[in-house]
């Protein structure tokens, strides 16, 4: 028996509501196959490299980073 017939079979148990939820589930998993990634789309090794270095390295931790920001942010202005 196949996978889809299996499938067949336990969805034939189901109500009506829970297999339009999973129709509509496999509906968008069908829509994500179709779509082809163009070519010339850069691959996430490629961005990591061109952002790394974007920021120049201050020799600050991400805390000294978080603490900086929130006092910018929310610092009263005398």
């Amino acid at each position: 028996m196949s996978t889809l017939e299996k499938t067949i079979n336990l969805l034939n148990a189901l109500p009506e509501n829970q297999i339009e939820t999973i129709y509509s589930f496999v509906q968008f998993l069908s829509s994500q196959q179709t779509g082809k990634k163009p070519e010339e789309a850069e691959n996430l090794d490629d961005i990591f490299k061109n952002i790394v270095g974007a920021v120049p390295d201050s020799g600050k931790s991400l805390e000294e980073y978080r603490e900086e920001r929130i006092r910018e942010r929310y610092e009263t202005v005398n």
